[in-house]
């Protein structure tokens, strides 16, 4: 009822009298227009553009309720100002006598219509998002359960306290009293130290997770205040009718209001053109995505016209290239095309890769610690131990196998990572959004803008030998800008001169200053192209300005470009002192239709339009004549009409014009595809255009053997999607066998898909993720900047919005945003990204090392074994030691070629999978546990009398307590040597640390080098340390129970250092040893097949899996 009501309003505003309706229909106008909605008098139906990516139906079905359509372009401006209650002047000009909205008229639309402005996406409320980060999520809740079990222990020492108090009674100097207070006071005060430094864990991390978020929001309303718009021109009147000329603020202009447009001016409103200079051109790229200017008029359409190709309409947001206007707005802010389509976007949150899979961690980890506990609490009860005994125990294996590490060491990790990609002009808006980049496997990338420069410019000048008339015989010279540094070779400003010169003079583009005083080119994207590369040949734009000026260059006519001519003809000199020059410029076959040339000049120059047009270029022809006899004043606007000659001009030249690839793309895309990233280009340009950029920078080779799938499917054109679409929102299983057929060649093959329209994008991201990576679907990127990418954007794994030229539609659909709009940017943030991805998995590797030796105590004491750990040393290695080993993880270098490995797919190879689990608990953590019960009985002073002696705890002596502490001292002092010993292992995967038969690792982390240092001295403190001592069940321990574990440390490196050395014999490519392979390994395969020679042993590999060269 929202879009019908408008519409049957509007209708009946227009049948108006002409149907016998009363007068006094269009006379109540007035009080009728606080119903109306923005666009209620001329939007017919408002679009989705996601609901018409849902809704896309076969060639032969109608399309009515799925396109965009409005009215306005198909009514005469005299209706339009009835509608609006508005006024025009001077045939729609405006620039004279009593038009637009009256100053009270227009207070009452901005109350009725609102601000001109789009409502931006709703935000959670900041402290909000703080307490759900703080409390929500599987991990977080798991760890406060922890807090929870800690905090009812503290109860059970209360209640133990009070029995003990109880029993004592009257006889209060009873012997052991004093004692057995002390000890419960002394065991609570310990455990009342956990829950609370757990606790402020969990609440820090969380803040700096959400602090991060904060800045990158920040830097994200910076970059929107940095694209402000200036005022307005707007003619309004006062209450008496007199005209005003005013400068409004885009934010405050309504329906009705008339606006001056000229070049270089953002449209500030969908807006109905009532006048326009001849040639009058916008750029629509923003909304279209296409580079290419389109020209408007101010004519009224058929009603058959779409209102996006219409050529009297202009959108909010799309930019004047060339000529003025008079418009009438007609839509503003949320019901303009922008801003519906804005609104479309669906907001719902989708959880990244890296939540998926910590997810998955956690439940695992979840059922392990659950699974732990109960067996401990079962130990306890077999042993009928008491009720608080029980709980301490079980919170002790329940607590030994949960990282509370783990959510700081992810978040810091992604902040740094996130610091690092902000360097590289990479503004990550969701951090989770870092590792997901590691694992892209396509990225989908829009060419105009992101893969070239985004605006047109002149790659070649091709010039005549001689003259204009001899070109058969001495032929052409052709002049490319050089390699690298894209500039003119020195000699092109004499052999380049008559055409610079010409292409100086006969031109619309100009250069302005815009409000802060900077220097732009204004104009068509040609004009500004021809002027640009023109003026750089001859010196410079005051150069080109002074040549302008000079008397014998003097403007005196023109015939401006219009479609039907396709040339633009200027005319120059003093008619006064007969010297008098035109010069005309065009499409080449229209201009050469007016030069003298021979059949053997045509052929030269048609062959060299054609290798023009091979490279993708844009051919533009110029030529010149003098005039002998010129008239006093010239006329005529064609051939046919001209009272001057329009004949046997000289031929100048040719200007070859492109959007050129960006410096350093080509060597991007190398360096993605070499990484297992399939860069595929998606644009609306011409096939051939999109072919030929695409050779040029990698995406597609440069010669594709014929026939076969791989040279059907490498550009794919818009007109085969159509009949490949699905027929619901996405790809289902029921898709027809032949669609599904097709689309898995579709994704492997095409490199290319050109002249797609907005509809397809989405449809394409979504093909890779259904099809994609043998059938469980590629990890997606794709790249946009205008309104029509934003659902594609949030299709995607990761929307990647270009920070420059994007649109804020764009930006808030986006999870990264390149702040340099550069190709090469988002690669290096794929590397960023890949490395955080790596090295958070070696920091979980390394955080779960240690979780069989701390729980293995707890079971050694079914065994009669003397207790070996509390839970106050776990926490101290947990929170005190491991936690900032972990963290400094995310500073770690790239281990040999990272880049040039596939990306690791997060359903195939999970983050935490099958194989970090078996290194983590069925290989350190075995070595470790080994090392420390070896430690235990042998280098603690009289362990090994305690346990023979067959002694329960409760007999035990001060002799034997102090023995026992020792014991716990050694085995905590052994598992810290053992976790740096893990964590010097598992800084690499299969290099060398040492430089066993290899070239060295090193030890390249100076932070990670001073944790080392840290935990050492930690370490020591504790065992020294009186107050520590009593805090964490630590005792004095000799020399030699110092030195002895660190045999430990020798022992763990040295046989992970024999496991890497036989991972890379069997795995001998020269990548893993940090050999550089050269050029020749480029044709070898990542890992060879021949890892299987290890059998069930690569899975200590820890490796990806073999990939095709």
């Amino acid at each position: 009822s929202f879009f019908f009501f408008p519409l049957s309003f509007a209708v009946r505003l227009l049948r108006g009298p002409l149907a016998g309706e009363p007068a006094e229909a269009m006379a109540n106008l007035d009080r009728s227009e606080s119903i109306l909605s923005t666009s209620s008098a001329v939007i017919t139906e408002a679009e989705h553009i996601r609901q018409r990516y849902r809704k896309l139906a076969p060639h032969d079905a109608l399309d009515d309720e799925k396109d965009y359509k409005t009215l306005v372009h198909t009514i005469e401006p005299t209706r339009l100002a009835a509608i609006f209650k508005t006024k025009f002047s001077d045939n729609g000009v405006c620039k004279v006598g009593q038009a637009g909205l009256k100053e009270d008229q227009a207070r009452v639309y901005r109350e009725v219509y609102g601000p001109n402005s789009i409502t931006p996406p709703e935000k959670e409320n900041k402290w909000i998002k703080l307490f759900r980060m703080t409390f929500c999520g599987i991990f977080n809740l798991l760890l406060w359960a922890c807090v929870v079990a800690m905090v009812a222990l503290l109860f059970a020492f209360d209640d133990s306290e009070k029995e003990v108090k109880a029993e004592a009674g009257s006889n209060s100097s009873a012997p052991g009293y004093n004692s057995t207070k002390k000890d419960l006071e002394e065991a609570g005060s310990k455990d009342m130290v956990t829950p609370i430094l757990l606790a402020v864990i969990i609440v820090a991390t969380a803040m700096l997770q959400w602090y991060t978020e904060m800045l990158a929001e920040d830097a994200m309303e910076a970059m929107q205040k940095m694209a402000g718009t200036k005022p307005v021109p707007v003619v309004r009147r006062d209450g008496a009718g007199n005209r005003l000329d005013v400068e409004v603020d885009p934010v405050d202009l309504v329906p009705g209001d008339i606006v001056f447009l000229e070049a270089g001016d953002r449209i500030p409103a969908d807006v109905r053109v009532l006048y326009c200079t001849d040639g009058m051109e916008v750029d629509n790229s923003a909304l279209t995505g296409e580079s290419m200017p389109e020209p408007r008029h101010s004519g009224t359409e058929k009603p058959s016209q779409p209102p996006t190709e219409a050529r009297n309409l202009a959108f909010f947001g799309t930019t004047v290239l060339k000529g003025n206007a008079t418009c009438v707005v007609h839509a503003t802010g949320d019901s303009t095309f922008l801003g519906k389509i804005a609104q479309s976007i669906k907001t719902s949150y989708v959880k990244s890769t890296l939540e998926i899979q910590i997810e998955h961690f956690v439940h695992f980890i979840a059922i392990i610690a659950i699974f732990v506990g109960l067996l401990s609490m079962s130990v306890k009860i077999v042993q009928k131990a008491p009720l608080s005994d029980m709980i301490q125990y079980t919170a002790c294996a329940l607590f030994s196998q949960v990282p509370e590490g783990l959510l700081p060491t992810v978040t810091i990790s992604l902040m740094f990572a996130s610091a690092e990609m902000v360097k590289r002009k990479v503004l990550v808006r969701k951090i989770d959004a870092v590792e997901t980049l590691g694992c892209v496997s396509v990225f989908c990338s829009d060419k105009t803008g992101t893969l070239t420069k985004g605006e047109m410019t002149v790659q070649d000048f091709v010039v005549v030998k001689s003259n204009g008339t001899a070109i058969g015989k001495d032929g052409l010279e052709l002049v490319v800008r050089e390699k690298g540094s894209s500039v003119f070779p020195k000699t092109a400003a004499q052999i380049c001169d008559r055409i610079s010169l010409c292409g100086i003079l006969n031109n619309g583009a100009e250069l302005k200053k815009d409000q802060d005083g900077n220097n732009f080119w204004a104009g068509s994207p040609t004009e500004v192209a021809i002027l640009r590369a023109s003026s750089e040949v001859q010196g410079g734009p005051d150069a080109a300005k002074t040549l302008k000026l000079k008397p014998e260059n003097q403007k005196i006519f023109e015939i401006p470009f219009n479609s039907e001519n396709k040339w633009m003809l200027t005319v120059h000199g003093q008619v006064s002192s007969g010297k008098v020059f035109a010069i005309l410029k065009g499409a080449p076959d229209r201009v050469m239709n007016y030069c003298s040339l021979d059949k053997a000049s045509t052929d030269a120059i048609e062959e060299q339009m054609q290798m023009l047009m091979n490279d993708a270029r844009r051919v533009l022809a110029i030529a010149r004549r003098e005039i002998t006899s010129p008239p006093a004043k010239f006329e005529g606007s064609g051939p046919q009409d001209c009272n001057f000659p329009l004949k046997d001009f000289e031929f100048v030249g040719l200007y070859g014009i492109e959007d050129p690839p960006k410096e350093g793309v080509d060597d991007a895309v190398i360096k993605a595809t070499n990484a297992g990233v399939k860069v595929v280009m998606v644009t609306g340009d011409h096939p051939d255009t999109a072919r030929a950029i695409a050779k040029r920078i990698n995406i597609l080779p440069r010669n594709i053997p014929g026939g076969g799938d791989a040279a059907e499917f490498s550009v794919i054109t818009g007109m085969q999607l159509d009949s490949r679409v699905p027929k619901s929102d996405n790809f289902t299983d029921n898709e027809p066998p032949e669609n599904v057929a097709w689309w898995k060649k579709a994704v492997t093959h095409a490199r290319v898909f050109a002249r797609v329209s907005p509809i397809h994008k989405q449809v394409i991201v979504q093909a890779y993720q259904k099809y994609g990576y043998g059938g469980i679907g590629d990890v997606c990127a794709m790249t946009g900047d205008g309104v029509n990418d934003a659902p594609a954007l949030k299709q995607a794994e990761v929307g990647v919005a270009m920070g420059i030229r994007g649109t804020e539609v764009a930006k808030d659909a986006a999870d990264i945003v390149l702040q340099d709009d550069n190709f090469a940017s988002i690669v290096d943030g794929i590397e960023q990204g890949r490395l955080s991805s790596e090295n958070l998995q070696k920091s979980i590797m390394y955080t779960l090392c240690s979780k069989i030796p701390q729980v293995a105590p707890t079971f050694g004491e079914l065994f009669g074994l003397p207790q070996a750990l509390t839970v106050a040393q776990v926490l101290l290695i947990d929170i005190g030691t491991d936690i900032w080993t972990a963290i400094a993880y995310a500073l770690q270098t790239a281990e040999s070629k990272l880049m040039e490995r596939r990306p690791r797919h997060p359903v195939k190879e999970k983050l935490v999978n099958g194989k970090v689990l078996l290194y983590s608990y069925g290989y350190i953590g075995q070595l470790q546990m080994l090392c420390c019960w070896a430690a235990f009985f042998y280098a603690a002073p009289g362990i090994l009398s305690l346990y023979r002696s067959g002694k329960s705890p409760n007999d035990y002596s001060k002799e034997d307590e102090l023995t026992d502490t020792q014991g716990m001292s050694v085995y905590y002092w052994t598992l810290v040597l053992g976790q740096i010993a893990a964590a010097i292992s598992t800084t690499t995967k299969m290099q060398s640390v040492f430089g066993c038969c290899g070239v060295p690792y090193g030890l390249p982390n100076t932070t990670l080098n001073y944790m080392f240092i840290g935990e050492v001295v930690l370490g020591i403190v504790a065992i020294y340390f009186g107050p520590m001592q009593v805090w964490f069940d630590t005792a004095s321990l000799p020399l030699s129970s110092i030195l002895l574990p660190i045999a430990a440390f020798v022992f763990i490196c040295l046989v992970e250092e024999i496991r890497k050395l036989i991972c890379r014999m069997c795995f001998d490519d020269g990548q893993s040893s940090g050999v550089d392979a050269g050029s020749g390994g480029r044709n070898k395969p990542k890992v060879p097949v021949a890892a299987l020679k290890l059998g069930p042993w690569s899975c200590f590999c820890l490796w990806d899996k073999p990939q095709a060269s």
